[in-house]
């Protein structure tokens, strides 16, 4: 697939026999590819990594062909890593100009994680090679938001302070005044540019996302007005259990025993193969046990109220599902809990994130993933981790109101009433 703009043009390809999509991939192709990419005047490159081994070693080996390849072609192209994997970030400047270092980012809540994920990620990013927790997730190519216009400007925000490739998805021709305002603002791209190229990190707070998965499958009290509690059954294929709020899928997380959140994946394949969706595949049996067609295991409740899959037992009272029609709740035993769709986040849903600057100044962001607006403060041990101690005067300047908002100390700076569900503040603080 090659794309172009007025100056630039870019292509995707995949690092095993076929892309995501079924089209062929470059694996024993590199050389051919890599010139006909040059060729063609390409100047940015997206290997992805559907249809190939899932060994690192393998994963490793393939996609320094592709790098040795453009590099043969004596272009200077681009070549971003698509592996979906934090374990490709302490080779990864070896490799590629940027990695993925986790899943695709098709909700907010699959940015969290991805946020948490890039937060122990830092020292293997600087310039020539990046960190990359996935697209900016603008309006699909219909306009339809996939996040709010808000959370949409703070993760602009994070993406800039965590250094992070600014690559947009969205149809560029609907964008309100909102939108490309946020997508323009050349003080917080002046942040993600900046010459150090040194990755911000998590100053104060908690990880977003409390489970392993992305995002975790859970329970809470059952409450029949939340639409982030009802299910449909058999759509778009039959076995899918889809929540008719975030319209995503149960789903068994690569395969494995634990059981998240995914948008629903109908064509290219899953973990379990080119033609297989049997990890969002299930069957709700006579006997009240939710079953995964992918392993014959069952969904099981934990003591924390997350899902998980485990051998089936009829005595097991933690297995017990049942479905109405009336409602369209999932009920787990007899204890008022239902299936919730919604991301659970952890206790402390606030984050300070920093990234020291060239000039020896440091861009702060304020983020509230939370349900309610809040004041968020960086207190004196927050500030310790930028160098500046509690007695430095620091001069404040907004990043998108474009003004000097007066000075404050190492001690502590405290951003107003922050709203919640992804609201962020964004400053830096310069040496007054």
């Amino acid at each position: 697939m090659l794309v172009c703009t007025s100056d630039l043009r870019s292509v995707y390809t995949d690092r095993g026999t076929g892309t995501c999509a079924k089209r062929p991939g470059s694996q024993d192709h590199e050389k051919i590819d890599a010139n006909t990419y040059a060729e063609w005047g390409v100047d940015y490159i997206k290997e992805d990594s559907c249809n190939a081994p899932g060994d690192h070693g393998s994963a490793f080996m393939q996609y320094a062909k592709m790098r040795d390849a453009l590099n043969a072609t004596g272009r200077s192209i681009y070549y971003s890593l698509c592996g979906w994997n934090k374990w490709y970030s302490p080779i990864g400047y070896s490799l590629a100009n940027s990695w993925r270092i986790g899943p695709d980012d098709s909700n907010w809540e699959a940015i969290l994680k991805n946020i948490d994920i890039n937060a122990n990620l830092a020292v293997y990013a600087g310039p020539g090679g990046w960190n990359d927790p996935c697209l900016l997730l603008g309006a699909t190519y219909t306009g339809s938001l996939r996040i709010t216009e808000m959370q949409q400007r703070s993760q602009f925000n994070m993406w800039s302070v965590m250094a992070s490739p600014l690559l947009l998805s969205s149809n560029v021709r609907n964008m309100s005044a909102f939108t490309l305002e946020t997508y323009s603002n050349t003080e917080v791209i002046a942040v993600n540019q900046d010459l150090i190229g040194r990755q911000g990190f998590r100053l104060s707070g908690m990880d977003l996302v409390t489970a392993k998965g992305l995002p975790p499958a859970h329970v809470a009290p059952c409450n029949s007005s939340l639409k982030s509690q009802k299910w449909d059954w058999n759509g778009p294929v039959v076995g899918f259990v889809t929540n008719a709020d975030s319209k995503q899928c149960l789903n068994v997380d690569n395969c494995g025993t634990e059981v998240i959140y995914y948008q629903c994946v109908t064509t290219g394949g899953t973990c379990c193969g080119s033609n297989c969706y049997k990890n969002e595949q299930w069957t709700l049996t006579t006997s009240g046990q939710l079953v995964s067609s992918l392993t014959n295991s069952c969904a099981t409740v934990s003591t924390e109220h997350d899902i998980g899959l485990q051998k089936c037992d009829p005595n097991n009272s933690r297995q017990a599902w049942s479905y109405s029609k009336d409602t369209k709740q999932m009920m787990s035993g007899n204890d008022g809990m239902c299936l919730e769709g919604k991301t659970k986040l952890s206790g402390d849903q606030t984050n300070v994130w920093g990234r020291e600057l060239a000039d020896g100044s440091w861009a702060l962001v304020f983020l509230n993933p939370g349900t309610a607006a809040v004041n968020i403060t960086c207190d004196a041990t927050c500030f310790a981790s930028t160098g500046f101690d509690s007695s430095t005067k620091l001069s404040v300047r907004d990043l998108w109101t474009h003004t000097d908002n007066g000075t404050t100390t190492g001690g502590g700076y405290t951003a107003m009433n922050v709203p919640g569900d992804g609201g962020s503040f964004m400053i830096k603080v310069t040496r007054a």
